[in-house]
């Protein structure tokens, strides 16, 4: 797993407007006060979606890196839309098809971060192949 998710919540008025803007896929979506799966309650709004589903972490990157692009060219800012964002990477390693994975960002592109307000999360998930033998076996 090579995964790329943004994670953004506020207002449903700002997380309609970078919706259209980024003309983006949502995976998960919950309204303020609905109930989470450990019985409290939503305090904001908000929405997941996948940036980047990808074979390895070169092609993440390469997605990851137009979504900054694109973020940069239609100017968004999440915090001026008084929202918070994350861009959470994940990575599965510990198996013989990836056991150590990793991604480097430029300085400019760390900047492009900084610039569009969005907080960078980097997350890895360990997997065997008896794991991966297990999946395919059920």
């Amino acid at each position: 797993m090579n995964l790329a998710t943004l994670r953004v919540s506020g207002t449903d008025a700002a997380l309609d407007t970078i919706k259209k803007t980024l003309s983006l896929d949502l995976d998960t979506q919950w309204r303020k006060g609905d109930i989470r799966r450990n019985g409290r309650k939503q305090e904001s709004s908000g929405f997941n979606s996948t940036i980047a589903d990808a074979e390895n972490p070169i092609e993440l990157l390469r997605l990851i890196r137009i979504f900054l692009a694109q973020c940069k060219e239609k100017a968004v800012v999440f915090s001026q839309f008084k929202l918070e964002a994350e861009l959470d990477i994940g990575f599965s390693v510990g198996d013989s098809k990836q056991f150590f994975a990793s991604v480097e960002f430029s300085p400019s592109e760390l900047l492009s971060f900084a610039e569009s307000d969005l907080l960078l999360r980097v997350s890895a998930y360990p997997t065997s192949d008896e794991a991966n033998a297990d999946e395919e076996t059920a």
